[in-house]
């Protein structure tokens, strides 16, 4: 009886450590299969089912060598990883927007520069962009060569999108003209000037220049990009005072909070910002930016040209030399012998053999002999053209001093830059002490056009509250 006590006693101690063992495997089994879920690995540890026979070391015999100090296991035995998760492909559109680097933070998380993005992302602002980016292409290279040289961030490049949608001939409400929008009273101390010849201000590359000169300057004195870009709005004393209120704070968008500058001058710069981190990686959106449609060179000139008769002789296409000297009043240059004429530098040997041959006149005078009762004034009222201009190409004259039978050279040429057909108006009201003269100057174009454009003479009396037809960007 008592041996098959023990016999029994046997039997059921073998079955319990059965069990234990099936047990091991099984659990071991379950952590393997969460571990190829994280790892990927197909392998299975190797597990010990008996208890004398393990094969993992007690702690008293694991080897004392520090665990950087273990020999690296082949190269060949470690499993290949998969980076597809890694590569930028698999991150959002704004995840990889937010990866770029930028020389202007950008306010990722803004509501308005969020909006703004979102618009010129959608299939209207996208043609949007790309169409003012094809008006872009002449000018592009030029300033971006200029950015690289006087080292402010790359975004400003494309401030003139938000500025002039790149038109060198755009005109603001406010008079603000060219791709850069100079106002006449902020272009002092930046190289460009405005006579009875030409506006500067549509000077691509003058007026690239002086942009980017006042935005250094804004910048050296509010040490802040953002506000720099604020205050080529809005002007550097409202946003001085904007930063004097906030005790000599410089940070933006803490300004931004407060208002303390104009709501259209706050707004003009997560706008810009918008734009430009578009266009900053143009690819990363699926936009293909034209590349550059010209390059330029220009030459100094020594005699006055006629734009149309030199296109034609160089086989130049008018609209690429109006659009290169857009500071033209006329389609003849000024007088003066220090003027730079800006051509496609592949016509370059072929423009200056032009310019070299003495019988190849690149002007086209009218003679006009003086009569009785003329004055000054009412040849350039009938020429269209001003007291001074008659003067220039007439050296030595005296302008109150006409004597019947003298001959006066009139410029044919002088015919505006851009014709009246192809000019874009807005309606402009007649205010106290305007004329067709000072109106024209102030629109960069002439008191004759003025005249065709509203059907009235150039001895016409304008009336206060008039409304009058006004060039404005094409």
């Amino acid at each position: 009886m008592t041996k098959l006590r023990n016999a029994a006693l046997l039997i059921s101690l073998c079955t319990a450590l059965s069990l234990v063992s099936a047990r091991e495997v099984e659990d071991a089994i379950s952590l393997s299969a969460v571990s190829q879920e994280v790892t990927g690995s197909s392998v299975l540890p190797e597990v010990s089912t008996g208890g004398s026979e393990a094969t993992i070391p007690s702690p008293e015999v694991l080897p004392d060598t520090a665990p950087e100090e273990y020999p690296p296991a082949p190269k060949e035995n470690l499993p290949t990883p998969d980076l597809s998760r890694l590569q930028p492909e698999a991150l959002s559109l704004e995840d990889q927007a937010k990866n770029r680097s930028y020389d202007i933070p950008m306010p990722w998380g803004h509501e308005l520069f969020e909006q703004y993005r979102q618009y010129y992302l959608s299939d209207e602002g996208r043609k949007i962009l790309l169409a003012t980016m094809q008006r872009a292409a002449p000018f592009m290279d030029y300033i971006q060569s200029k950015v690289t040289e006087y080292g402010v961030p790359q975004e400003l490049a494309y401030l003139p999108v938000i500025e002039s949608s790149f038109s060198p001939f755009a005109v603001s409400r406010s008079g603000a003209m060219g791709i850069w929008q100079f106002m006449r009273n902020s272009i002092g101390g930046y190289g460009i000037s405005i006579t009875d010849w030409v506006d500067e201000r549509r000077d691509f590359m003058k007026s690239t220049d002086a942009a980017l000169k006042k935005l250094i300057d804004n910048y050296n004195d509010l040490k802040d990009w953002p506000l720099a870009i604020a205050a080529y709005n809005a002007g550097l004393g409202a946003v001085r005072r904007a930063v004097n209120a906030m005790g000599g704070d410089t940070d933006f968008w803490r300004i931004y909070e407060k208002r303390l500058v104009s709501k259209q001058a706050m707004d003009y710069v997560p706008k810009f910002l918008a734009v430009a981190s578009i266009l900053r990686y143009p690819e990363l959106y699926g936009f293909e930016l034209p590349s550059s449609s010209v390059k330029w060179e220009t030459i100094s000139l020594d005699q006055q040209v006629d734009i149309k008769l030199l296109a034609e002789k160089a086989e130049i296409p008018l609209d690429t030399l109006k659009l290169g000297n857009a500071e033209l009043h006329y389609t003849i240059t000024p007088p003066e012998n220090s003027h730079l004429l800006k051509i496609p530098a592949d016509k370059s040997e072929q423009v200056k053999a032009i310019l070299s041959d003495p019988n190849a006149p690149l002007v086209h005078y009218e003679i006009y002999k003086v009569k009785a009762g003329d004055t000054l004034t009412a040849v350039s009222k009938r020429y269209g053209i001003s007291i001074s201009m008659i003067a220039k190409v007439n050296p030595g004259l005296d302008p109150d001093r006409l004597k019947i039978g003298q001959i006066l050279m009139i410029p044919l040429s002088l015919q505006p830059l851009q014709s009246s057909s192809s000019v874009r108006t807005l309606t402009y009201t007649v205010q106290k002490g305007d004329t067709l003269y000072g109106l024209a100057r102030r629109y960069g174009t002439t008191a004759q056009t003025l005249a065709n454009l509203n059907g009235i003479s150039l001895n016409s009396i304008l009336r206060i509250g008039q409304k009058l037809k006004v060039p404005t960007a094409p």
